[in-house]
């Protein structure tokens, strides 16, 4: 199987050398990780899904310095995270066509904090990108929140209901590479009721502690709603208002822009947009970022029950916060 699409296009950057040794080490990595040993691994009680490192994430927490003004998108899956990623992107670098290319070229590889190798933020160094925008998967004890606002990286955590973050992981599910493998086929199964029943017990093992997930992983960020470089922003009002979503995100990273600004911004981060750009060059290989980003899909997905049960666990969970979904826009 051919991985270098995840780690290809950001190396043509780094000289012949660098970048012989880098592909042949990355590619390793890709095969074992997704093909050879999916098994999932754990870091303080929290599961990682395969190609997600613990010891990744502890080398982000204890030993990586970001750049002042780091961008780091926040987020469990299928919320949103590459969406804002390429909305932050355009908010820093829309006057810079260089810095677009080269930022663009920073894949989900490089721009996990936890994922691939350790040996990867060697690539970040010598890419030279003065404000990067990362992304994570990690809950909220596992980012090491001193650091970065000693360094004054930006936090940017997002929130979707969760009925249609489960639709959503559905799909998206059964396009990794390992997807045909065991355990993860009988877990991906295109059976809805087995597939959501299964999800919403927790037996997906992601980003979480043993028969948790997403709410729990809501539930531990939520204390860090007001923190002074951290942002939440809700995906449906994204999709509701983007312009006016650009605004407050680029107000937040302290970047002046004008309406000629948003509005290309706004054109360049349309889910449709994005979409075809990503099909068009296999930027992602064939795993599917984007799909039809809706909200209320969740309708012709889950059952009666299966709904009722989310709002059980939304309530059980998330009753003391004040966190509140939009599960369908007028």
């Amino acid at each position: 199987m051919d991985f270098t699409f995840a780690y290809g296009p950001a190396l043509k950057y780094l000289s012949v050398e660098d970048q012989q040794k880098y592909s042949a080490e990355f590619k390793r990595y890709m095969q074992k990780a997704w093909r050879d040993d999916v098994t999932q691994k754990e870091w303080n009680g929290y599961q990682f899904f395969p190609g997600f490192e613990p010891a990744t994430a502890q080398f982000a927490y204890d030993q990586w310095n970001p750049n002042k003004g780091d961008v780091i998108v926040a987020s469990y899956a299928k919320t949103g995270t590459t969406w804002m990623r390429e909305l932050a992107r355009y908010i820093l670098y829309c006057h810079d066509d260089k810095m677009l290319e080269k930022t663009n070229d920073v894949n989900f590889f490089f721009a996990y904090l936890e994922f691939g190798p350790a040996s990867k933020y060697e690539v970040l160094e010598k890419l030279n990108i003065p404000q990067k925008v990362m992304g994570t998967h990690l809950p909220a004890p596992l980012i090491n929140f001193k650091k970065l606002r000693k360094i004054g990286a930006k936090v940017i955590y997002m929130i979707r209901n969760p009925k249609d973050q489960a639709v959503s992981w559905y799909h998206f599910s059964r396009t990794h590479p390992f997807a045909d493998l065991q355990p993860y086929r009988d877990m991906y199964t295109p059976v809805k009721k087995t597939f959501f029943d299964a999800y919403i017990a927790g037996e997906h093992k992601l980003f979480a502690k043993k028969d948790e997930g997403y709410l729990e992983h809501l539930k531990e960020w939520y204390p860090h709603q007001n923190d002074n470089n951290v942002l939440f922003v809700y995906y449906e009002d994204l999709k509701k208002d983007r312009k006016e979503g650009i605004k407050k995100v680029a107000q937040f990273l302290n970047v002046d822009l004008n309406d000629e600004d948003v509005d290309l911004i706004a054109e360049k981060t349309s889910l449709d947009f994005m979409k075809k750009i990503r099909d068009e060059d296999k930027r992602d290989g064939d795993i599917k970022m984007f799909r039809k980003g809706l909200v209320g899909d969740w309708k012709n997905y889950l059952t009666v029950a299966q709904s009722e049960l989310i709002d059980k666990n939304v309530k059980e969970v998330l009753g003391d916060t004040n966190l509140k979904f939009t599960y369908e826009l007028e």
